[in-house]
């Protein structure tokens, strides 16, 4: 009876191991099903909600004009005028998640650089996640040219808080109104003096053609003024 005791007491203990290890695996098993569930259901974006990628870009040309701590860390990426945002990464790359079906309005706000705005159109598909459309935004006809989608966007310009001064140009004289008048009264100046004697000459020579034509005229007027 001694030497059975513990026989009878290790047996509880083999039961109990192994029904701590069956609980164990079915608390792994449960975990690993909801976490592919949550993966489904994100992938599946359900409730119609979307998710918006793209990449944010500056072309050398740009970016050797921006000064320090001007580039794509000073960018910021929002949606229908701010309901949403987010900032690119240092490599240019951003998400906005939880977009809801419809039109949207994206937009890339930089202190220096211009970027044309996108229109961004949510579509529901049955079975597959939400497809994206991506256009050129035109305030008249709302779609512009057509886009790559995840987007590529890069800047179309820079601000001029500054006008630059325009370099002389002698030909612009010419454009101005009283410059014109100007020279026109220098050159009556000069012009003048070189035509007086001409139209004296011209005169002159007039007065003795009419002295030919008529000789008589001259001398019959002489004679009444004798009389």
């Amino acid at each position: 009876q001694a030497q059975a005791l513990p026989r009878t007491r290790r047996r509880p203990r083999a039961v109990r191991s192994g029904g701590c290890a069956e609980m164990a695996l079915a608390f792994v098993v449960f975990a690993l099903a909801a976490l592919l569930g949550a993966a489904e259901e994100a992938s599946a974006q359900p409730g119609g909600a979307g998710q918006i990628r793209g990449r944010v870009s500056i072309p050398q040309k740009f970016g050797q004009e921006l000064p320090p701590g001007q580039g794509l860390i000073a960018a910021k990426v929002i949606l229908d005028g701010g309901l949403q945002s987010a900032l690119p990464t240092s490599d240019g790359y951003f998400v906005l998640n939880n977009i809801a079906p419809g039109a949207h309005l994206l937009q890339v706000v930089h202190p220096r650089l211009i970027f044309d705005p996108v229109r961004v159109e949510a579509q529901e598909v049955k079975g597959t996640t939400m497809k994206m459309t991506a256009y050129m935004a035109d305030m008249e006809h709302g779609r512009g040219a057509k886009l790559k989608y995840p987007l590529g966007l890069a800047p179309s310009g820079m601000f001029a808080y500054l006008e630059k001064r325009e370099e002389f140009n002698i030909l612009s004289v010419f454009k101005n109104p009283m410059a014109i008048v100007s020279l026109i009264s220098f050159g009556f100046m000069f012009l003048l003096p070189k035509l007086q004697p001409m139209l004296e000459e011209d005169k002159r020579q007039r007065l003795e053609a009419e002295q030919r034509e008529t000789p008589g005229g001259g001398g019959g007027r002489e004679g009444g003024d004798r009389k």
